[in-house]
């Protein structure tokens, strides 16, 4: 059923796409005899720093391996993801799609990508690092091999503010309430405490998961009516109403910039960010957030990988010549140089020892905050399970429902979209 469903969702654009694909000449080319030359055709959605220096790692490894031509082709994101979707249903495409790990779902339901293990070994899996290859797998099968894993939400601070990251919360609080001075006459000259998008469910997720909560179960249905779920909209709540931190419709825009204008001691902002801040002249620091107040733990974001997928199409004749491409591509150099393009943390045990990697500071600080979160979920339910959160955590905010009543209503929205996800 599902895999009709989406079917007739990309029927409506797969002749388009098959034409222009065609015209550039760019769909993989049959598969060789082992013995002969054999050509390997990557699609990729790289950064522009991040494709300069695959461009110079996919040469090297031509010049090493002159019976392999790899061709690359770049597209944005959701070009990528809807062109590769169309041509593998058509039968054609290229042989790895390189690109986010929250496309795996989409490819799966249609069976356009296989599992990495029929074509690499175990002992090849076993170099990259637990957390980053867990987030590619589905139904117990790993279907990416990550080169990256990053995007993780980290306590930002303030140096000049603050010398040292809090750990619990009442350190949080004890720093952030002294900072926290709002003047509605000049509000110039007001700072805070903490800003974050309070509104975002990617910022949320970390109160939930800090009092105990998962979105879904082993079988993929959402679990959001519970103990935990109500804490955590409570906590969102009390942020501004009962711990007077803040500022209120405070979203990514406002926090960023007034983080970057010195005005608060501490941000709750993603990896991609953190280079921004220090080149606006702030002294950061980068912790990962302290535990929640009311028997909290430690709030707990999500993490997100970047990496290799492989097409269902590939034949068993070119397993060896791709297999020596990730061999190549994921030694630690050439990882440890891809990830410091993107400033993200290298996926591959040997890479994060080398001392271009531990003693960039930006790194261990990537790779520390990394340690402290969860996978983000990659099947195709996610989608209504961001859909249900990000309405009734505004609720919430607002103060429109209560956290009970937020919670059973986030689950009947969940689950009424994943029912239409899965066409039943």
């Amino acid at each position: 059923m599902k895999k009709k469903l989406l079917t007739g969702i990309l029927a409506t654009t797969l002749l388009a796409g098959l034409a222009t694909e065609a015209n550039a000449g760019l769909f993989k080319k049959k598969a060789k005899a082992s013995n002969e030359s054999q050509e390997i055709v990557v699609w990729e959605q790289m950064e522009p720093t991040g494709l300069e220096v695959f461009t110079e790692i996919v040469n090297d490894f031509m010049a090493q391996n002159p019976n392999i031509k790899v061709t690359v082709t770049h597209y944005p994101n959701e070009e990528l993801r809807t062109n590769f979707q169309n041509a593998s249903l058509a039968g054609q495409g290229p042989d790895i799609v390189y690109g986010p790990n929250d496309n795996i779902g989409l490819f799966i339901v249609s069976d356009l990508i296989k599992p990495v293990d029929e074509v690499v070994s175990n002992e090849f899996l076993s170099k990259i690092e637990k957390n980053s290859l867990e987030a590619g797998k589905i139904n117990g099968k790993y279907y990416q091999i990550p080169d990256m894993n990053g995007n993780q939400i980290a306590l930002l601070y303030n140096k000049a503010m603050v010398k040292e990251a809090p750990k619990t919360w009442d350190e949080f609080y004890s720093i952030a309430k002294k900072y926290q001075k709002v003047d509605e006459l000049n509000p110039e000259n007001s700072t805070y405490g903490l800003l974050y998008n309070e509104k975002e469910p990617y910022w949320f997720i970390g109160w939930y998961q800090g009092y105990g909560g998962r979105v879904m179960d082993e079988n993929y249905n959402p679990t959001l009516n519970n103990e935990a779920m109500v804490k955590a909209l409570q906590f969102a709540y009390d942020i501004r109403n009962k711990y007077g931190l803040g500022e209120a419709g405070m979203d990514y825009d406002m926090s960023s910039q007034l983080f970057k204008q010195g005005k608060a001691a501490f941000l709750l902002n993603g990896a991609w960010s953190w280079q921004e801040y220090i080149n606006a002249g702030i002294d950061l620091g980068i912790a990962p957030m302290s535990t929640l107040p009311n028997g909290g733990g430690n709030a707990t974001f999500y993490s997100a990988t970047k990496g290799f997928s492989i097409s269902s199409s590939v034949e068993e004749d070119k397993y060896k010549a791709i297999a020596t491409f990730f061999d190549f591509v994921l030694s630690p150099e050439n990882n440890a140089k891809y990830a410091k393009a993107q400033s993200q943390a290298p996926s591959v045990l040997a890479a994060r020892e080398l001392p271009e990697i531990k003693n960039d500071p930006l790194q261990r600080a990537s790779i520390a905050t990394i340690e402290k979160t969860t996978p983000m979920p990659i099947v195709a339910e996610m989608r209504a399970i961001w859909d249900a959160m990000r309405p009734n955590l505004e609720a919430v905010i607002n103060g429109s429902l209560t956290p009970a009543e937020a919670a059973a209503k986030m689950q009947e929205d969940a689950e009424y979209g994943i029912r239409t996800i899965r066409g039943e």
